[in-house]
């Protein structure tokens, strides 16, 4: 989906910029696992100083798939995520693992979509522009679990 539908600037593909020169607290990374390391999906090596010199804290954790793996994927086993924090912020890295525990059991809904934004920095009224884009969007079909959401 094209962001440049949003009023605000997002942070997809820009991550570093954001949390170097915007403040953003979070950048979170995931990929099919195991797979082939992609520099452009995980990338460790553009934040590999800032790690290194403290300015954040890298936390690598794999969630495994609950059943069998994609058809089309048979050698998947479960998704990669990838996570950089400010050092002062590194609590949210627990609590995006977290959210996810607690979207896999429950579904994922309008809820754990706010929570995810907050963590990642984005701001409420950011996440009511997302939200509304993805309940109007050509792909609205997609967000099943946005249908009958009340629009703010």
């Amino acid at each position: 989906m094209a962001s440049d539908t949003l009023p605000y600037e997002v942070h997809t593909n820009r991550e570093l910029e954001f949390m170097l020169e915007r403040g953003k607290p979070l950048a979170h990374f995931s990929d099919a696992y195991p797979a082939e390391p992609d520099e452009e999906i995980f990338p460790e090596r553009t934040f590999a100083p800032y790690v290194e010199n403290g300015t954040f804290v890298k936390r690598d954790f794999v969630e495994l798939l609950r059943g069998p793996p994609p058809k089309d994927h048979p050698h998947v086993r479960g998704i990669r995520h990838l996570f950089y924090a400010r050092s002062s912020e590194a609590w949210r890295i627990d609590a995006y693992i977290m959210m996810r525990a607690a979207a896999a059991r429950a579904g994922w809904n309008e809820g754990f979509e706010r929570l995810q934004g907050s963590l990642l920095g984005y701001e409420e009224w950011q996440t009511d522009a997302h939200l509304e884009r993805l309940r109007t969007g050509p792909h609205a079909q997609k967000f099943y679990w946005l249908r009958g959401a009340p629009k703010k």
